[in-house]
């Protein structure tokens, strides 16, 4: 972000100019459509990010998750990878909604009912907080969440597997609340 202002001879100089995440212009490649290059960048970036940087990591992870998804249908491979970046954005913090949503839909088609049902029951805890800037809010969910478990009583999901551990669950909440910038 920059601010200018106005000098006393007229003209415009800049007074203020904030840094640019190093994820945005793989974010950039992702909406020109360079979805490898983007996820080479990010998982470039990833790799060299600390763990304790969960913002960024909500980030890299959230556009990873855009990128596979983008090409999801090129290679098998790539679903699984938008699923578990979806995934890990969540477990980070990212809580505009499309990292649950992704993965619902994902569980869905895979017909792994009881999974996207778990992924709803996380989401809409009193517990999770959804971000004020939000892709979808937590209303949507709990209609969503009721879909589901009528759709799982009439085709009875035989995935028993878990979407995530006690561990992830409680991290995925608790990481919802911190503030994304």
């Amino acid at each position: 972000m920059k601010s200018e202002d106005q000098n006393s001879k007229g003209t415009w100089q800049i007074i203020y100019k904030s840094e640019m995440p190093a994820y945005i212009e793989p974010a950039n490649k992702i909406f020109r459509g360079e979805y490898l290059s983007a996820i080479n960048d990010l998982n470039n970036l990833l790799l060299s990010t600390d763990y304790s940087d969960i913002k960024t990591l909500s980030m890299l992870h959230i556009n990873l998750m855009q990128a596979y998804f983008k090409i999801r249908e090129t290679n098998p491979k790539n679903s699984e990878q938008f699923m578990f970046h979806a995934k890990e954005a969540l477990k980070y913090g990212h809580n505009t909604g499309l990292a649950p949503y992704r993965l619902i839909v994902g569980f869905e088609k895979q017909n792994k009912i009881n999974k996207a049902i778990e992924v709803c029951e996380i989401v809409t805890a009193d517990e999770y907080k959804f971000s004020i800037y939000g892709y979808k809010q937590k209303p949507e969910f709990i209609e969503r969440l009721k879909k589901l478990e009528l759709r799982n009583r009439k085709i009875q999901d035989s995935c028993l597997e878990p979407f995530c551990t006690e561990h992830e669950r409680n991290m995925i909440i608790k990481n919802s609340n911190i503030k994304q910038e």
